[in-house]
């Protein structure tokens, strides 16, 4: 069963610029600094809780190349990230002082851009992060620093197809085209339609694609059954290292992964130096050499 989101990968042109803003700005962690293991010349980059749990994940791949995007038929856009109750004016003046413009979408929420213009919402919970999940880098109080994954918008060519397998293929429940895990409200999945006929083209600021998270093993080769039985597009299924991943394409086009909690970040690096070095899972290890030249040539 789907718990919730598991991490969202989207596209930077600048890694240091995008890792600036995700630390130095947002206050999240650097918790694992890898390679794109689809294609072994990319950085790889992931920011999160202290603890890099499942639900506060952004991911971003690194194509200084890249080009912009094209919003149209069907594309992720506006991810909603938690913060606290009441805590909306110190992110205003926060955002004011890094010089982050940004607009109210309603009495509790904020909305801007990172660097590569991917949109992202604040919202207000009631719910503070827990003291083992505070990040220990910044200066943003405990009281104040971002919780986790509150929602993603979805914006799809074939509307009724997707909510079928939204509850069908992964089990999840909708109401008035949102869509949640089956015994929660949180992890909100807002679908609309597209009004556009063009074919939508990732580009830099974009979001690849969005991953939901099962507990164990057996949730994921059962959900993995069900979408061969329903005739879903299955992409790829992998073993990361840091969990294992089916890939998906639902009716829309659009990516979905679903992934496994365990091991996780701690697989190859300690709780306290998660994020310092360039880390890469066992069965990468033979192409270190390779991967680190390819990196620095990007340099």
């Amino acid at each position: 069963m789907i718990t919730g989101f598991h991490h969202l990968s989207a596209i930077t042109k600048d890694a240091d610029r995008n890792m600036q803003f995700y630390t130095q700005v947002l206050g999240l962690r650097l918790v694992k600094n890898t390679v794109n293991q689809e294609n072994l010349k990319d950085p790889h980059l992931f920011y999160g809780d202290y603890q890099g749990n499942p639900g506060t994940v952004l991911t971003f791949f690194e194509i200084p190349k890249v080009g912009n995007r094209h919003d149209e038929d069907s594309y992720f856009h506006t991810v909603y990230l938690n913060i606290p109750k009441g805590s909306l004016p110190f992110w205003k003046g926060h955002l004011s002082l890094n010089q982050i413009s940004f607009n109210e979408g309603s009495e509790s929420e904020l909305l801007f851009a990172d660097p590569d213009g991917m949109d992202i919402g604040l919202i207000e919970v009631d719910d503070i992060i827990a003291a083992e999940n505070a990040t220990r880098h910044t200066a943003i109080p405990r009281d104040r620093q971002i919780i986790g994954i509150h929602g993603i918008h979805y914006t799809v060519r074939a509307l009724e197809q997707t909510l079928a397998f939204f509850t069908q293929v992964l089990g999840m429940r909708s109401e008035d085209n949102v869509v949640y895990p089956q015994n929660s409200r949180e992890d909100v999945n807002w679908l609309a339609q597209s009004t556009s006929t063009e074919s939508s083209r990732l580009g830099k600021g974009a979001i690849d694609h969005i991953a939901y998270s099962v507990p164990d093993a057996s949730d994921f080769e059962a959900l993995l059954a069900n979408a061969k039985e329903k005739s879903i597009l299955i992409e790829k299924v992998i073993d990361r290292g840091y969990f294992s991943s089916i890939y998906l394409r639902e009716p829309s086009g659009l990516r979905i992964e679903v992934a496994t909690e365990k091991p996780g970040f701690t697989l190859d690096e300690t709780l306290e130096h998660l994020g310092e070095s360039f880390a890469l899972p066992d069965f990468l290890e033979p192409k270190r050499e390779e991967i680190e030249e390819n990196i620095r040539k990007r340099v």
